[in-house]
């Protein structure tokens, strides 16, 4: 039986975490050994984690990448060793290609969770360590044409998986029957998730009178931007539309407002492969969102979703216009369309099947 350690950084809200818990599932359910490693204390999915009953250990660390990398080599030791390591977020994935520089025995698949906007030291640093990896797996074609354009020599190692959604979890309801036309957005509250520009594009439709339409952010605030938050919750009250959008905690019961919304609009600036817009069209909803990395991938224009452009103000409030003002019966076309997609695409089967090509490749 082969031993596998996920490693992650924490089990916080995001994407990457969930994508993590579902895959060190699927692993033990087909005969694997698979312990679950972070070293960063947060629970928010330890639901999840307690459910499924995946062998998961927080390793208590300083906070510093050298403590970090000693307590993830001695427990990889005092465990008896691994045959592979599958490594998600930049900082695991560091550590993972620093083992195995240093003689690390496990093979390693390190994947990227996020597309590259700019190539900063720290990013040619984690792509020059990336020649020690096994297998290099973006979860974003986007991310993948990054790579082998920037850093060819690793072009042997590259494959895409991109993620699932589970569509058994995820699934529609009846139409609901909202007082106003709800448009929700599940993110962190970053930069990188465009918070500023979206809140101007909602000021020009309450000048434009379409006060018939609430919008509803789920998400916390992106540890080490907080000034950015606080920005721009106070934006919020400068332009006066308190009464047209609403900022909810992250929360693990995410379903029912998927379920219960009208629109899903994601306006970010860039992506990996967003789970986010997967999981609304699973539960068969209509896409407004960014014309950005591997969205038009996933959203077929003026079938279940159309584009903006995330850096005009102007672009975002014409494409939230135009859906807020469709019928709404092309409106359930395109739900319907949506879930459709995500059937076809989002296989968790073909999601997992890719990892196991990957480990028993070699």
């Amino acid at each position: 039986m082969k031993r596998i350690l996920c490693l992650i950084d924490t089990l916080g809200m995001g994407g990457a975490e969930r994508q993590m818990i579902g895959l060190a599932l699927f692993l033990k359910q087909n005969g694997y050994h698979v312990d679950l490693i972070t070293y960063c204390e947060h629970d928010f999915y330890s639901e999840l984690v307690q459910k499924y009953a995946i062998g998961s250990v927080t390793l208590h660390t300083k906070n510093n990448k050298w403590s970090k990398l000693y307590a993830i080599r001695k427990h990889i030791k005092e465990t008896g060793g691994y045959d592979w390591m599958i490594a998600y977020k930049d900082g695991p994935t560091i550590i993972g290609c620093i083992l195995k520089m240093f003689g690390g025995k496990f093979r390693l698949i390190a994947s990227e969770r996020n597309t590259t906007q700019c190539l900063a030291l720290k990013d040619k640093v984690k792509f020059f360590l990336y020649r020690w990896a096994d297998y290099v797996v973006p979860n974003a074609y986007a991310q993948e044409k990054f790579i082998r354009t920037n850093f060819p020599k690793l072009s042997q190692s590259v494959t895409t998986i991109t993620n699932f959604t589970d569509t058994d979890y995820f699934i529609p309801i009846a139409q609901p029957t909202n007082q106003k036309f709800i448009i929700m957005t599940v993110a962190r509250v970053a930069r990188q998730k465009n918070v500023s520009n979206y809140l101007e594009a909602i000021k020009r439709l309450k000048e434009d009178g379409l006060t018939n339409v609430h919008f509803d952010w789920y998400g916390d605030v992106q540890t080490k931007e907080e000034t950015y938050g606080d920005m721009c919750f106070k934006k919020r009250l400068e332009l006066g539309i308190e009464d047209m959008i609403d900022f909810h905690p992250a929360t693990i019961e995410i379903l029912k407002h998927y379920q219960n919304c009208d629109v899903f609009c994601l306006p970010s600036i860039y992506e990996g492969f967003p789970n986010v817009v997967c999981e609304a069209m699973s539960c068969g909803k209509p896409i407004v969102c960014s014309r950005v990395c591997d969205n038009p991938h996933i959203v077929q224009e003026n079938q279940n979703g159309i584009f903006f452009t995330p850096t005009d103000v102007n672009s975002i409030y014409e494409g939230l216009k135009y859906i807020i003002n469709m019928p709404k019966e092309d409106l359930q076309i395109w739900g319907k369309y949506s879930r459709e997609i995500a059937e076809s695409l989002f296989s968790k089967k073909a999601f997992f099947q890719k990892y196991i090509k990957l480990i028993e490749s070699l």
